[in-house]
């Protein structure tokens, strides 16, 4: 078994449940924050027996989890919340199925050694250069809407605008993008989600065809290099496994096709619907676009599209005055933290003018700090600095639900309808 399926098969906890424990639903996004108001003053770290976590819940304990890789592993980050079927298992195994750890589900030494390179191009100074692309494409999706007066904002804008800022990175053909953005969503259900063992198997397959795909890139680029992602760790390599071995090389190119855009689509879609819901911070920052800024790191505070994250206890740990065994499933509530009444005033209240906005946990914190995160605020400042220029007038769409995606970490809306030129 490899060490990516073994992890995925693998998962533990065994505890006694009492109280909120059992009021917890991981996977409802829908009464959430009000939920983790509750447990913060209650039970700020608890177990959740439907997963088999220990959730923490305050900022003042998160944090240092972060910042902490001796006593808490991230080798479990990417492990599915659930475990996989033996069917599912053995499809991946037999066909030919090699992602590894390479970056946010993995420890040190190994994640020193990978991060010293895909970190010097996943870096503000490369993003940077990516912004003339990056509004060039914003403005393509925005011309698009133009004469529609009620669209969906998730599958109309920015369900495929962020992978095609990550095929700027990676040069990947437009035309690739509908089945990446698939294989991306079945990833992410496979990991996060509670899906049927049909469901499982299916997405099993397409983890195959997902994984080929990059592993069919990394050759082109091996025989064929150019100015991109790809091309740029090989020579990094420079023919030396002890740099990058190529499954290596592989694993990353994999793992930026998911994590460059799946949370990039879900964060603009929140942040949307965040100041469309409170009108008067939409048509403040139509107004002096110099508010976007700040604007960004509030919505990104107020409603992360990553709501919580995953550790491994490597030995017995306190946490809130709670013993947690070693090996222990940690899940560490980010959306809790970024509302935590201890560290941000009023904190269910959007407010772009807050001075501590940047404070939020949204990219995690610590040695696996996001190296996407400079590119996410570039895109989400591009993209509101570009829709409220085109549609100051846009409101929410009346009468249309609001779902999320049932995942335990990702939380983002199905659709999201709005009236580009108001309400009729």
């Amino acid at each position: 078994m490899t060490q990516l399926t073994s992890s995925w098969s693998d998962l533990r906890g065994k505890c006694p449940v009492s109280g909120v424990d059992l009021d917890y639903r991981p996977f409802e996004h829908h009464g959430m924050y009000a939920f983790f108001a509750e447990a913060r003053e209650a039970a700020p770290v608890f177990y959740c027996p439907e997963i088999g976590y220990w959730v923490v819940t305050r900022r003042e304990d998160i944090l240092p989890i972060f910042r902490d890789p001796d006593r808490f592993s991230a080798a479990i980050a990417l492990s599915p919340v659930k475990p996989l079927s033996e069917k599912a298992v053995a499809l991946m195994q037999t066909h030919g199925y090699g992602a590894e750890p390479t970056q946010v589900n993995c420890d040190r030494p190994k994640h020193t050694r990978i991060r010293k390179f895909a970190g010097q191009l996943l870096a503000a100074k490369h993003y940077a250069k990516l912004e003339p692309g990056v509004r060039d494409l914003v403005r393509e999706f925005c011309a698009a809407l133009e004469g529609r007066p009620r669209v969906d904002m998730v599958r109309d804008f920015a369900y495929d605008l962020p992978a095609r800022v990550i095929f700027l990175m990676l040069g990947i053909p437009d035309e690739d993008t509908p089945k990446i953005k698939e294989w991306a969503d079945n990833r992410l259900l496979l990991t996060f989600g509670e899906l049927s063992e049909e469901a499982q198997i299916a997405a099993a397959e397409q983890m195959v065809d997902y994984w080929n795909y990059c592993t069919a890139l990394v050759d082109d680029r091996m025989a064929r290099p150019r100015d991109d992602y790809a091309s740029q760790l090989l020579a990094m390599r420079a023919g030396d496994d002890d740099r990058l071995t190529i499954n290596e090389v592989c694993s990353l190119v994999f793992g930026l096709l998911l994590a460059g855009h799946e949370t990039t689509t879900n964060m603009t879609t929140n942040a949307l619907h965040a100041l469309l819901s409170h009108r008067e911070q939409w048509e403040a920052i139509c107004a002096d676009p110099s508010l976007i800024p700040n604007a960004v790191e509030e919505v990104l505070r107020f409603a992360s599209s990553v709501v919580c994250w995953r550790r491994r206890t490597l030995e017995p740990v306190e946490i809130a005055g709670d013993t947690i065994p070693e090996g222990e499933n940690i899940l560490l509530a980010l959306g809790s933290a970024n509302t935590d009444e201890a560290h941000f005033e009023d904190p269910l209240r959007l407010d772009i003018s807050r001075e501590n906005a940047r404070d939020h946990l949204s990219f995690g914190n610590g040695t696996h700090f996001c190296l996407g995160a400079p590119l996410a605020r570039i895109e989400l400042r591009i993209i509101l600095e570009e829709l409220t220029r085109c549609f100051p007038n846009m409101t929410l769409a009346d009468g249309e639900p609001l779902d999320y995606i049932r995942t335990i970490a990702f939380r983002g809306p199905e659709h999201l309808w709005v009236d580009l030129n108001g309400a009729s």
